[in-house]
């Protein structure tokens, strides 16, 4: 028995046209040939978005607001790799970084992907890797 799913899509195309992807009550036009994203910028920017909106309620909890940018790149390897970048404008201690890191590793759409990806997360301030 299939349960009730946690997200769904439905694609459509034309005999010559990109692909109109309708998610929930948004369209997205998907291509090959630069009238929209391609698949691969929809996943590494599905993760990118995913690991932002995390990274936000993770560091809000610990009373750390401001401006985050995650950016995603896919490296065809092998190993085929997700490297995701989590850019910071404050400062972050060791420790707050690496809860960050675990936080990141948490998220629904990083354990479904990790099966088929190794995914590599590092965390920056102001260009200086945290370690």
């Amino acid at each position: 028995m299939i349960g009730m799913p946690m997200a769904s899509a439905q694609a459509h195309v034309d005999p010559d046209g990109p692909a109109a992807v309708h998610l929930g009550r948004h369209t997205v036009t998907v291509d090959h040939a630069d009238a929209g994203p391609t698949p691969l910028e929809l996943m590494t920017g599905a993760l990118a978005s995913c690991s932002a909106l995390a990274a936000r309620s993770h560091l809000a909890r610990d009373g750390d607001r401001g401006e985050i940018d995650v950016v995603v790149t896919l490296d065809a390897g092998p190993p085929t790799l997700l490297y995701r970048r989590v850019l910071l404008p404050f400062r972050l201690g060791t420790r707050d970084a690496h809860r960050l890191v675990d936080a990141l590793e948490r998220t629904e759409l990083t354990m479904m992907l990790r099966p088929a990806f190794q995914i590599r997360t590092q965390v920056e301030h102001a260009g200086e890797l945290l370690t």
